[in-house]
C-alpha cells in the first residue's frame, strides 16, 4: 500500500498533521539510498580513455601531477553541484535551459563542441573496450568495435531507464581495484605526499599536455550535461537538493580517488624505467603488482566494465543535448515511437564513434588525445555553467553561493591558462 501523495504546492491537507522532523544522524541504509546519478557520473568519468590517460600521465610525469587532485576535486564537486541544481530547480536539461534563456544560436554554440567531444570520446572508448576484449579473448580488437556499438545501442534503445541506471550503479565498485593496487605497490609516500601538496610545475609539452589531458579526463564535459538530465529523469524535487549534493560529492570524490591511485600506480610501475605505454597490453602491466600473470585479464575486465558503464552515458548525453536543442521529445524512459529522433541520435553517435574507432589509429593514442581535446573545451563550458548558476531568471533563489563562484571562476582561469600554454607549446614546439 502506497502512502498518499502530498497536495500540490507542498501544503498539507486540513486533516493531515505536519510531519515531525527528526534530527538524527543519517543511517548507512539512508546514505546508500540517495546514491545514484552522482555516483554513476563519477564512475562513468573513469572511462577507458580516462583510465589510459591516467596511466599515460603517471608513466610520463610520475607523481608530478598528483597535486591536481587538490584542485580538481572541489572544481568537480561544485560544477557538478551547479548542474544538479539546474536540473532539479528548472526540471530541464542544460541544453533546454540554454535554448530558453539565450536562444538556439547560443545553445548550438555550446552543444556543438560537446557533441564533437562526445563522439570522439565514444570512438576512443569503443577502441579501448574492444582492446580490453582482445586481452580477454585474443581476438583482434578491430573485430569487436561494431558488435560492441550495436549491443550498447540496443541496450539503450530497448531497455528501460530504471534497468539501465540500476545496472550502471551495480558496476561502480569494480573501480576500487585501482585503489587496492595503489596500496600494494608500496610507493614512497613521502615523495607522493610532497608531490600532492607542493606543485612542481614544468613548462614542457609533455607536462602541459598531460595536465590538460588529466583535467579533460577528470572534468569531462559530458558529465555536467548528464548530471542535470539525470535529475530530470529521476524527477528530483527542490527539497531533495541536500541528498543530491551528498550524491554528487560521493561520486566526485570517488572518481578523483580512482584517478589519483591510477596515476600513483603507473608512476611506480613505469616512470623513470625506460618503459613507454604504447598499447593497451602495456597499460595492463600497471596491474601486475596486484594480479601478477593475470594482470592483462584483470585490466581487461576493468576496462570492459568501464566501457559498458561510460559509453552509453556519452551516447545518451549526446542525444539529450541535441534533442533539447531542437525541441524534440527525449528520454530513456520514452517508447521508441514517441522519441524517434532521440533514439536515432543515440544510434548515430554510436555508429559515428564506431567509424572513428575503425580508422586504425593506435588505441592508446586515440584515447589519450581525446581527453586533451576535452581539456580545450572546459573553459567555455565552465563559463556557461557559471552564467546559468548565477542567473536568477533561471534559478530564482537557488543561485550560486560564494564558494561555488570562487571555485568555478578558479576552474575557468586554470583551464583557460593551461589550454593557452599547451597550445603555445604544441604550435611553437618550445
Amino acid at each position: 500500500m502506497t502512502a498518499p501523495e502530498r497536495p500540490a504546492g507542498g501544503r498539507h491537507a486540513p486533516d493531515e498533521r505536519p510531519p515531525h522532523v527528526h534530527h538524527h544522524r543519517r543511517t548507512w541504509r539512508q546514505f546508500f539510498q540517495v546514491m545514484g546519478p552522482g555516483v554513476v557520473s563519477g564512475a562513468a568519468d573513469n572511462d577507458p580513455a580516462g583510465i589510459v590517460t591516467y596511466i599515460q600521465v603517471g608513466a610520463t610525469t610520475g607523481a608530478g601531477l598528483l597535486w591536481l587532485l587538490l584542485l580538481s576535486t572541489p572544481m568537480l564537486y561544485y560544477l557538478e553541484e551547479m548542474s544538479t541544481r539546474l536540473g532539479v530547480v528548472t526540471k530541464r536539461g542544460i541544453g533546454r535551459v540554454l535554448r530558453g534563456r539565450y536562444g538556439r544560436g547560443v545553445a548550438a554554440a555550446v552543444i556543438g563542441p560537446l557533441v564533437l567531444s562526445n563522439v570522439v570520446t565514444i570512438g576512443a572508448d569503443l577502441v579501448g573496450t574492444a582492446s580490453a576484449v582482445q586481452l580477454l579473448t585474443g581476438i583482434n580488437w578491430e573485430w569487436w568495435i561494431v558488435p560492441l556499438a550495436a549491443l550498447l545501442a540496443a541496450a539503450l534503445i530497448f531497455a528501460s531507464y530504471r534497468t539501465i541506471s540500476r545496472f550502471l550503479l551495480v558496476l561502480t565498485p569494480l573501480f576500487v581495484l585501482y585503489i587496492i593496487t595503489g596500496l600494494i605497490v608500496h610507493p614512497r609516500w613521502d615523495a607522493v605526499l610532497r608531490a600532492t601538496f607542493i606543485p612542481a610545475v614544468r613548462f614542457t609539452p609533455t607536462y602541459l599536455t598531460a595536465a590538460l589531458g588529466l583535467l579533460g579526463a577528470t572534468l569531462t564535459p559530458y558529465m555536467f550535461f548528464w548530471q542535470a538530465t539525470e535529475q530530470v529523469e529521476a524527477r528530483r524535487k527542490v527539497e531533495d537538493l541536500a541528498d543530491e549534493q551528498v550524491d554528487a560529492a560521493a561520486g566526485m570524490v570517488y572518481a578523483n580517488l580512482v584517478f589519483y591511485f591510477v596515476i600513483l600506480v603507473a608512476g611506480a610501475v613505469f616512470y623513470g624505467k625506460g618503459v613507454s605505454v604504447r598499447t593497451v597490453h602495456d597499460a595492463a602491466l600497471s596491474l601486475r603488482p596486484l594480479a601478477g600473470a593475470g594482470a592483462a585479464l584483470l585490466f581487461g575486465l576493468g576496462i570492459l566494465v568501464s566501457g559498458i558503464l561510460s559509453i552509453p552515458v556519452m551516447a545518451a548525453c549526446t542525444a539529450y543535448s541535441l534533442a533539447e536543442l531542437f525541441g524534440w521529445v527525449e528520454g530513456l524512459d520514452k517508447e521508441v515511437w514517441r522519441a524517434r529522433g532521440f533514439y536515432l541520435i543515440i544510434a548515430g553517435a554510436l555508429g559515428t564513434g564506431a567509424a572513428i574507432g575503425l580508422l586504425r589509429i593506435s588505441p592508446v593514442t586515440l584515447m589519450y588525445w581525446s581527453q586533451i581535446i576535452n581539456g580545450f573545451l572546459l573553459p567555455p563550458l565552465f563559463f556557461v555553467l557559471l552564467r546559468l548558476g548565477n542567473d536568477r531568471r533561471v534559478l530564482g533563489t537557488h543561485t550560486n553561493g560564494a564558494p561555488s563562484n570562487v571555485v568555478g571562476w578558479g576552474a575557468v582561469l586554470l583551464t583557460l591558462a593551461l589550454a593557452i600554454l599547451t597550445l603555445r607549446q604544441l604550435i611553437g614546439g618550445h
